[in-house]
């Protein structure tokens, strides 16, 4: 099982998820926006991989339970619950398992990236042919994607996860390890309102299911 793709995802619930858009989608639309972020990150994994073997899927899930996102996700995918702890933590843990049940190279991924697909996942794994790390920088400081070729947990200690130095802080552990680094195109994570306008084709489902139940 050379390639393990880990998405990080989180279950939507109203009033919970994405909060930063309650203001501008109302609770409803902001949960509906979260279903739909994992629901695309899902679609562009499973493309990933089709186009090749070796190639293995797992959702990292985070408040639910595994019941709750099989009946959400189907079992189509392999699910795992999130390990406690921060965001690093629970990420360093997701890519540790992942080795030690084979795996070559580790991909990990967020959801809130509506222009990640499967073209740069490939893109990702292929960069770790020549790479210790693969970051693929967003625009608001953070990443939205880290690729790895054996477990390196320190690269996930000591961040100020949320911040728009996340980027900065990763890349400095992994000069300070002696790192190669390979970078991935910059994208847009959804941090702020005026960043929606990348996400219009999934906001357009959500509206076009509301009006399908009405």
């Amino acid at each position: 099982m050379p390639d393990h793709l880990i998405l990080m995802a989180r279950y939507p619930r109203n009033g919970q998820s994405q909060p930063r858009f309650i203001p501008t989608l109302g609770a409803k639309g902001a949960a509906n926006l979260q279903r739909r972020l994992v629901e695309h990150a899902i679609e562009m994994a499973k493309q990933w991989q089709s186009l090749g073997p070796d190639r293995r899927v797992t959702i990292s899930c985070e408040d639910a339970t595994i019941d709750e996102y099989r009946e959400w996700l189907g079992k189509d995918l392999p699910l795992e619950i999130q390990s406690g702890g921060s965001l690093g933590a629970r990420m360093a843990v997701a890519s540790v398992r992942a080795f030690s049940h084979g795996a070559d190279r580790v991909v990990l991924m967020g959801c809130d990236c509506p222009d990640l697909d499967e073209i740069q996942i490939s893109r990702a794994f292929f960069g770790l042919e020549g790479a210790d790390c693969v970051m693929g920088p967003s625009e608001a400081g953070g990443y939205y994607l880290v690729g790895l070729v054996t477990p390196t947990p320190a690269l996930f200690a000591g961040i100020p996860w949320g911040t728009g130095a996340v980027l900065a802080r990763t890349m400095a552990t992994a000069h300070q390890r002696d790192l190669r680094v390979g970078m991935l195109p910059v994208l847009t994570t959804l941090n702020e309102p005026e960043d929606l306008i990348h996400a219009a084709p999934l906001l357009e489902n959500i509206h076009t299911e509301e009006e399908a139940k009405a």
